[in-house]
This record gives C-alpha cells, structure tokens and sequence, in this order.
C-alpha cells in the first residue's frame, strides 16, 4: 500500500523562497556564538561545582540516625529508599507497594511514512517525487491520519485510556525523608508482572505477558465479537503494560537539612544535589556527574557547530539556486558552498570556544596559548634554517 506524488517547483519559487531562508540562516549562524560561549561557561563552572562539593562532602557510614552535627552540611550516604503507600490503578485493578507506578497506553494504528527524491531540470526547476507508504503499528502517541496523503487508513484520533503516572508522597530513606524532587529522580523501573489470579477491571481483555490486550469500542460494545486482540489486532485496538519502581538501594550527596536534604550552593551559585540508584562511592558519584556534564558539553558543542553550519549553508543558498539553471553547475555550487559552510564554521566554533575558555579559564587558557604560539614560532624557526 502505496502512493506517488509528483511536484514540481518552478527556478523562481525556490530562488525567491533561498533568499528569504538567507534571515534564518543569519539567525542560526547568531544563536551558535552565544550557545557555545555559554556552554563552556556552563561546563566550567559545573566542573567547578562538583569539585567543589566532592572536596567539601562527608561520607557517613549509616542513614539509620539523623547526626544534628551534619546539619547543613553535604553528606554522602547510601540506603534504602522505602515507602509504605500502595499506589493503585483503579481503571485496570493494578496496585502494589511502590516509589512510582506507570500506565503505559499503546495503541493500533496507521502510520504513514513518506520518502522524497529530488531531479534537477535544466532551468532551475526541481521535480519532487514522494512515495507515502502505510503500515500498521503500535504506539503510544496519537497519530492524526486526517492530513494522510490515501484514503481508508483512518486513525480513532483519541486514546481511551491515557499514559499515567503516579508516585508516592513519602519515601523514606533511614532516618530521613525524601523530598518530592528527589523521588521523581528515583530510577530502576521495571516492567509490571501481573500476578497470578490477576483480574483486570475493564471487561473483554486478554492479559498475556505483561500486556493487558483491550479490544477497540466496536469490538467491546458487540458481545459477539470474540476476536482474539493477540493474534488479530485491528485499528483502535490497545494494550496497556505497567512500569513499577520499587524500593531499593540509592545513593545520595546532598546537604543534611534536619532529617531531609537539600542542594549544595557553591562558591559560583552552581547547585550540586546527586541522586543515583545502587550504592555508590562518594567518589564513583562525582565522576558519575563529572562524566554527565562532560558529555553534555560535546553535545550542545555538536549543536552550536553544527547551527553555524546549516546557517552558513542556507545563507548561501541561492548561488547554488542560482547555478541550477544548469543542474551541473548547482551540484558543483553546492558541493562548494557546503566546504565553505565548514571553513567558516569549524574556526568560528574553534574560536568562539577558545575565546569561552580565556574568558572563564584564563589561568589554564593563557598557558596553552602561550605554548601554542611558542610550538608555531619554534616551527618556523626551524623551517626558515633548513632553507
């Protein structure tokens, strides 16, 4: 099931249509100066941060006593996270002592997928030809088929049942309690096992694994329909499955507040409040984070770079519209303008970044300028002898 669409976009709409993207593509090339600049700012002084807490952190043998000399200190310790609430599922039936229960709703329906080739016309013009292709899956998004490019692949539009989630309002930790927050950043879900003699709530389903299978209205509201949901699943049809966090084992680095934690402020106002599930280190905490925050800052570097990129390329995309006019002449234009985009970026990013690290790093800066600049000189030097 398949269907073509075939347009074509005259020399002057995607000329008049690359020189209004040139104002995007400014923008973008903008944005990416400040985001790096920030980034690296960011990465420092959260570097700084945690050094800071590692340096000023108290690692405490047991959680089982709340010590008043602590107070307001930043302490490591590891236990128990527990809670004594059942959390419940009344539309399902589904409950169990918890630190967090989740409903996950999937449900059948039409996706539409889509793949366009593009064929440059000696003029300037582009023929776009896409192929829309039709498949049946699972998912808990809602996809809207009203815009589907063929008809008779209609999606219900609305779940009956929705994704929810529920967590305990006390969890305790030894002799203390956790604070909202710090539940929510509890992790170790698991998937839910119904239980043995588990009786769903809703009428008409079939339980299998950790599904419970629900059949769509239709099927539900004719009590002839026996049709298995397993094995024939039709459009609207939906299968629910659970997620439970249970109590377990965590590790916290956090500032004693009486009997609950709080954040450490560092010197910079940068706050450091750890939260990881296992027992854990001190030290293995704080690499953990340092870890973390390394790895952010090459990602938002990718994405600075790489704004600088696409908007270097799309403010020079009308000389490739331009050379279209002879497909040959654009594809030569275009591969030139995407080296050019890259030499402009690369060093502006390069710089930007270096220029961060002056700026909040001055004494690990300075050095390495210095010594690049020596290495460079030295380089020369000897180039200019040997000649």
């Amino acid at each position: 099931m398949a269907t073509t669409e075939t347009t074509t976009i005259g020399w002057g709409s995607r000329l008049g249509s690359s020189i209004k993207g040139v104002v995007t593509g400014l923008v973008l090339f903008v944005v990416g100066f400040p985001l790096l600049f920030w980034n690296e700012g960011n990465t420092i002084k959260t570097r700084k941060a945690l050094e800071e807490g590692e340096g000023a952190c108290v690692s405490l043998e047991s959680n089982q006593t709340v010590d008043p000399a602590m107070n307001g200190k930043l302490v490591h310790m590891s236990g128990r996270a527990e809670t004594e609430e059942v959390l419940s599922d009344a539309i399902f039936g589904v409950s169990d002592k918890a630190i967090r229960l989740e409903r996950v709703v999937e449900m059948y329906q039409w996706r539409e997928d889509s793949r366009t080739t593009e064929k440059k016309n000696v003029g300037g013009s582009v023929t776009q030809t896409t192929t829309y292709s039709y498949r049946q899956v699972w998912t808990d998004a809602v996809l809207d088929s009203s815009d589907y490019h063929e008809a008779g692949h209609d999606n219900p539009g609305v779940k009956e049942f929705e994704n929810e989630r529920q967590q305990a309002a006390f969890v305790s930790f030894g002799a203390f309690t956790l604070a909202p927050e710090q539940i929510s950043r509890i992790g170790g879900a698991q998937a839910f096992v119904f239980p043995q003699g588990y009786t769903c709530a809703v009428d008409r389903v079939t339980v299998q694994g950790n599904y419970i299978y629900v059949p769509n209205s239709e099927t539900r509201l004719n009590e002839k329909n026996n049709r298995n949901v397993v094995a024939q699943p039709r459009i609207g049809d939906m299968r629910v499955s659970f997620r439970i966090v249970r109590p377990h084992d965590i590790s916290i680095a956090a500032v004693q507040n009486g009997d609950t934690f709080g954040a450490y402020v560092a010197k910079n106002g940068k706050k450091v409040s750890l939260l990881s599930d296992g027992v854990k280190s001190r030290e293995e905490m704080f690499a953990d984070a340092q870890s973390a925050n390394t790895f952010m800052c090459w990602i938002l570097r990718l994405v600075g770079f790489l704004l600088m990129l696409f908007g270097v390329r799309t403010v020079l995309k009308p000389i490739s519209v331009l050379g279209d006019v002879l497909p040959f002449v654009g594809n030569i234009l275009e591969i030139g303008i995407g080296v050019v985009a890259f030499a402009v970026a690369a060093p502006c990013a390069l710089v930007t970044i270096a220029i961060a690290w002056l700026f909040y790093r001055p004494l690990v800066a300075i050095p390495l300028v210095v010594a690049a600049v020596a290495i460079i000189v030295w380089a020369r030097s000897k180039r200019k002898k040997k000649e």
